[in-house]
């Protein structure tokens, strides 16, 4: 089978290589396509260029694009793969989405063989294919999670619709049904308080003036989700990091990300002992 890819992405500086050495280890570095939304950072352009040279696909916006249109911009990239590639899936993946499957038993796994055979039940399958679950990661507890409902959409090759933004849903008005498989997304979510301040802004600065805090205060537009957060807190943010017994993990995670070199904390700080995770 040939899986395709798509992220669109601007300056993620901790997320875009693992996101990269992930995916890439599970369908080939060939086979994904990086959408820079006029990346500034000079750890992110260097990401890029040394990728694309292994042959990762990027596709390079202006920073004046409008982002109210990533579903279109990721729809035209995975149509450009489609004619291209003879591709059996193609994916529309966040930078903090990692993909994994969930077991007949409710468990969760990331082995590829086992996220291999769960995309073979689909190919050929016309209708828009479904996310329903994640797993919603809890800081300063690697691969443990919250078990969330989610919703995203994928394709089988030359059965595309049209990505709204975010991926939830195929906006395309054709009649063709749904069907919901045991994929699921890993979500690293939850940053430091630091990390997390600064990606939110970075993201609604599209849509509103992140300095005014009148106009943040009201802003009920795209993107208004990552507002909770800001408006809470950071004590707030800390004490919904709690864990349980009941919480899953992701058999093989640790073990694939401490092979690949990732950090499994995000963050800029040294790769831990994998002991100490």
């Amino acid at each position: 089978m040939k899986i395709g890819c798509v992220l669109m992405q601007k300056n993620e500086v901790n997320a875009l290589e693992p996101w990269l050495l992930y995916h890439a280890h599970l369908f080939g570095m060939q086979n994904l396509c990086v959408i820079d939304h006029g990346s500034t950072h000079p750890k992110v352009l260097n990401t890029l260029t040394w990728y694309e040279a292994e042959g990762l696909r990027v596709v390079r916006l202006p920073a004046e694009a409008d982002f109210g249109l990533q579903g279109e911009f990721m729809t035209n990239a995975m149509r450009v793969m489609d004619e291209e590639g003879d591709y059996d899936f193609l994916l529309p993946i966040d930078c903090d989405e990692f993909l994994a499957v969930r077991r007949e038993d409710g468990s969760f796994t990331c082995s590829k063989k086992d996220i291999l055979d769960e995309l073979a039940n689909y190919a050929g399958r016309t209708e828009t294919l479904e996310i329903k679950q994640n797993l919603l990661n809890i800081l300063g507890h690697p691969n443990t999670y919250w078990a969330l409902p989610y919703q995203k959409v994928f394709f089988s090759g030359g059965n595309l619709g049209l990505l709204c933004h975010g991926s939830h849903e195929d906006i395309s008005g054709r009649n063709n049904g749904r069907l919901e498989t045991n994929l699921i997304y890993v979500h690293f979510h939850h940053k430091s308080w630091d990390e997390q301040v600064k990606a939110s802004k970075e993201k609604l600065r599209h849509f509103v003036d992140v300095d005014n805090s009148e106009a943040m205060a009201d802003f009920k537009g795209l993107g208004w989700h990552l507002l909770v957060h800001l408006n809470a807190g950071e004590e707030s943010y800390n004490s919904m990091m709690w864990v349980t017994d009941e919480n899953p993990k992701v058999d093989g995670l640790l073990e694939l990300f401490q092979k690949l070199g990732i950090n499994p904390l995000f963050t800029e700080q040294p790769v831990p002992e994998f002991g100490a995770v």
